[in-house]
């Protein structure tokens, strides 16, 4: 893709994992061990104008290291796995140069895939079409989609979720243009952590970030966006608690209510995000129910056998 060669290791890392799984505070301790800066891949924390509701890493959080994309759209703005690769590709080239390690993180899953496997997407724009239009598609003309998709590519199903209208139908784009995703591997040696927890666990983990998210500090961001011009729904779409906020700020719904219908809708989101990552290859699960500590050490061995001592 777009890096350069270079006379230095072009070593990346990646953690994944679903949402309340501790990959942000896993992939801050692997940087300060093996001196290596982070880039966030979650579709949400790129948002400029939102922290407090998409759980943006703090500076405290964070302790002192770099974490590239966290601002790279506006709110209400697309940014497709396109945009990221584009905007990802010269910070790998920088920290690289600097001589330190990049650390990819975060649970947009195709933003990670997109990156790693070398997919450019033809850089073909997405074809507009209505926020529900993907989820609408009638079954009847899904099938005529898939058909006229694997015509074009006969392996599509290898490269596409078939059953997903969003999918097949951008495929599809890309398909008639003649430009489909490359498959051509970047030169740089990769390895995939993926953060796993028990189901209980995760569970309750998402029940007590729901019941912090629904506080003061959310509704004040919201009321700041508000004041600033944004509509409440392109607010309430951006990502997961902000609906909520908006009923709770309203008087629709109550405090308790609303960190429900948080809960809820991020444990569908964490299962999805499970189902997903499970599906790909090359990740090494690392067990997260365990202190960071016990994290970073089971890490160690799978850094060595692919990278050396030296690397850790």
């Amino acid at each position: 893709m777009g890096v350069a060669q270079t006379s230095y290791p072009r070593r990346l890392l990646a953690v994944v994992g679903a949402t309340a799984t501790g990959k942000t505070e896993l992939a801050v301790a692997l940087a300060e061990s093996i001196s290596g800066e982070l880039i966030s891949a979650d579709s949400r924390q790129a948002i400029a104008e939102m922290a407090i509701g998409v759980c943006k890493p703090t500076p405290q959080e964070l302790h002192g290291v770099p974490c590239h994309g966290l601002s790279w759209r506006h709110l209400g703005q697309p940014f497709t796995a396109v945009d990221f690769v584009q905007r990802a590709e010269p910070v790998l080239a920088q920290v690289w140069a600097a001589g330190r390690t990049p650390i990819v993180v975060g649970g947009t899953g195709l933003y990670i895939k997109a990156l790693l496997s070398g997919y450019d997407f033809g850089r073909v724009p997405p074809a507009p079409r209505d926020a529900d239009a993907g989820a609408s598609c009638p079954s009847s003309t899904l099938r005529s989609l898939v058909a006229e998709l694997t015509e074009l590519i006969p392996d599509a199903y290898r490269r596409v979720d078939l059953r997903n209208p969003r999918r097949v139908q951008r495929a599809l784009e890309l398909a008639r243009a003649g430009a489909q995703a490359s498959q051509e591997a970047p030169a740089w040696s990769v390895v995939q952590l993926g953060c796993q927890v028990d189901t209980t666990e995760l569970r309750s983990r998402i029940q007590r970030r729901a019941e912090r998210l629904m506080g003061d500090p959310l509704r004040a961001e919201v009321a700041g966006l508000l004041a600033a011009g944004y509509s409440a729904t392109t607010i309430a779409g951006a990502a997961i608690g902000y609906a909520e906020a908006l009923a709770w700020m309203a008087g629709e719904s109550s405090r308790e209510q609303a960190a429900q219908a948080v809960a809820n809708r991020t444990w569908r989101y964490a299962r999805a995000q499970r189902t997903w990552l499970r599906a790909q290859p090359g990740v090494v699960w690392i067990d997260a129910d365990m202190d960071i500590q016990g994290m970073v050490a089971a890490c160690r061995p799978v850094l060595q056998a692919r990278w050396g001592q030296e690397s850790v």
